[in-house]
């Protein structure tokens, strides 16, 4: 792996409205891949929601490369270069009813109303790109998204944030009930994306994921990070001891 560049995500003393009471400082650089583990309840997904805009922060400050980030909304954060999988893909990931076609150009329909016109020729071009890109199973790009595997589906949401060329990505539990062979797929993505100088961020309840798939591991405990690992002190046993509060592994 490239060694990490400069700063992308700062984050000082952020504290988010489910856990008001515990500040989260960390940053991750350009270039890396950052696991957040930790215990069901113990504040990830609301951290990813805090930096997305979809639960404000209520103290604290974040940075995107050097320049404040106090999204409110998710659409501020798309527009700050920062996107988010979600971790339930079907609700809030993909809008099921849609084509491939027309999934795949919602984030650039932010682009298009900024401009007042609707480019769909150029959706056409973006879905058949993210198809062959993604490696997504599907007969056409009109085809409905709720008809595809979950593996399929997980392929397209990131093909229709990866239109967007972020700066952050963040990813909620990104191979939650895929096959495993789209599981290696999307590996290869953060990889790439990593590769590219994108900053990836993600959660995960599957301790393989975090130990194969990060540079280092943020752990968190009851809305706080418990310790930081790097990745010649990543191991199951570092993660559970910091996951369940002792802070003897750090």
């Amino acid at each position: 792996a490239t060694p990490p560049g400069e700063v992308v995500l700062e984050l000082d003393r952020l504290r988010t409205p489910v856990h008001p009471g515990d500040e989260i400082s960390f940053s991750v650089r350009s270039g890396e891949i950052v696991g957040i583990a930790g215990l069901v309840g113990a504040g990830r997904t609301e951290l990813l929601q805090t930096i997305f805009g979809v639960t404000p922060a209520v103290g604290g400050t974040m940075k995107l490369e050097g320049r404040e980030l106090n999204p409110q909304t998710s659409l501020e954060a798309i527009d700050s270069g920062v996107v988010l999988a979600p971790e339930d893909r079907k609700r809030h990931g993909l809008v099921l009813e849609m084509s491939v076609r027309e999934n795949t150009s919602l984030a650039r329909l932010r682009q298009d109303q900024k401009v007042g016109m609707i480019d769909f020729r150029g959706e056409a071009e973006l879905a058949e790109k993210t198809i062959k890109k993604m490696n997504v199973k599907t007969p056409h790009a009109e085809q409905i998204v709720q008809y595809l595997s979950g593996g399929n589906q997980q392929k397209v949401v990131l093909g229709k944030w990866l239109a967007m060329n972020p700066r952050l990505l963040l990813l909620d539990e990104p191979t939650r009930g895929i096959d495993i062979g789209s599981k290696q797929e999307i590996y290869r993505l953060m990889e790439e994306l990593a590769a590219s100088g994108v900053a990836v961020l993600f959660v995960s309840s599957e301790m393989e994921e975090v130990l194969g798939m990060a540079d280092r591991a943020l752990v968190m405990h009851e809305g706080a990070i418990s310790g930081e690992l790097t990745r010649d002190q990543l191991s199951e046993e570092a993660i559970m001891q910091l996951a369940t509060g002792n802070q003897a592994a750090a």
